[in-house]
């Protein structure tokens, strides 16, 4: 009878936890999702000191900040910039800025002014 009684109220324990994870994974789907940019063809980038980039696209200005120092972009004048394997595609969240020897993941994108843009591109970091 013991045992039987451990087991019930095990079950009810756990039964009783499942409202929470229930509620935790609605908070999640309800997150609104990343916001994205399709880049085209002919954007360019620039970077913006060892731990970001700035990017300019028909009328569009981003930064992209790394949160570290970003070595694949120092490295190669040839990156690609890829979320979820879409190639040309940033966002800020799940993007990656890569090349044949390293990757870096995008922790911020903000929009800038053509100004700050233009700033950052004269610089040779």
């Amino acid at each position: 009878m013991y045992r039987y009684l451990m087991i019930v109220l095990g079950l009810a324990a756990s039964a009783a936890m499942l409202p929470a994870d229930a509620v935790a994974a609605g908070k999640q789907g309800d997150a609104a999702p990343p916001s994205c940019v399709t880049l085209s063809g002919q954007h360019k980038a620039a970077r913006a000191g060892g731990e970001g980039m700035v990017i300019a696209d028909e009328g569009t200005y981003l930064r992209l900040d790394f949160g570290r120092y970003c070595d694949a972009m120092m490295r190669s004048s040839s990156i690609v910039i890829a979320t979820d394997g879409r190639e040309n595609v940033v966002c800020s969240q799940g993007s990656v800025v890569s090349n044949r020897t390293g990757r870096c993941a995008v922790q911020k994108m903000q929009a800038i002014d053509e100004a700050e843009y233009r700033r950052h591109a004269r610089r040779r970091n």
